[in-house]
């Protein structure tokens, strides 16, 4: 398949490319230092540019059949807008291409609470982690109202790991007592993902 990925250079995204063109897929990255790609990656290409910028988007999107989303915030206190509007560009750019398929990676705290309402809007959420929250729920309210093809992968805490394929998933759910899942499992979860169709529409709680 070819895949248009965005934040190919960060944790996740780093094993998108590694996974996906070892099996054979085309990428397309889109990255802002051309430098921090792998240098032998059969298969990869890239557009210089920043995922702000719609013309670097469209660009990075042409001739793709999916596009995988590992864009990762500035930091915990003081996120940006990077997430949410990028994946309003994506979406908007995806549309004028009649691109369907898109996954993306957002944080645990936007899946469903037992209480009601999504976790973050929980008493015992970590305070620290509201405004990152709200940047993947922009991410998650972009992806809604496009009206595509979608998947929301929704971890707690990333892990440098391994790749063990051995992890829980629960649709909109955080699986119960799951605290960690690692950057490897993350990324080889969306590559299957985006074949097996099986959340499409849905956020998905991924977690050991």
């Amino acid at each position: 398949m070819r895949l248009a990925v965005f934040g190919g250079t960060g944790r996740v995204g780093r094993y998108l490319i590694q996974y996906a063109t070892a099996a054979g897929d085309t990428v397309r990255a889109l990255v802002r230092d051309p430098s921090m790609l792998p240098a032998t990656a059969p298969g990869l290409e890239w557009t210089a540019g920043d995922v702000l910028d719609s013309n670097a988007v469209q660009a990075t999107l042409e001739g793709s059949e999916v596009v995988l989303s590992a864009l990762g915030g500035a930091g915990l206190d003081n996120p940006g807008t990077i997430l949410s509007h990028g994946m309003r560009n994506i979406v908007a750019e995806m549309r004028k291409l009649d691109l369907r398929r898109v996954l993306a990676v957002a944080g645990s705290g936007i899946l469903d609470s037992g209480q009601g309402g999504i976790r973050a809007d929980a008493p015992e959420f970590p305070a620290i982690y509201q405004n990152i929250t709200r940047e993947h729920r922009g991410t998650w309210e972009a992806l809604r109202e496009g009206r595509l093809d979608w998947t929301l992968v929704c971890c707690p805490d990333l892990i440098e790991g391994n790749l063990t394929d051995s992890y829980r998933t629960s649709a909109n759910l955080l699986p119960q007592d799951g605290r960690s899942i690692s950057v490897e499992d993350v990324a080889a979860f969306m590559l299957g993902e985006m074949r097996q169709r099986q959340f499409v529409g849905q956020r998905v709680g991924l977690a050991y």
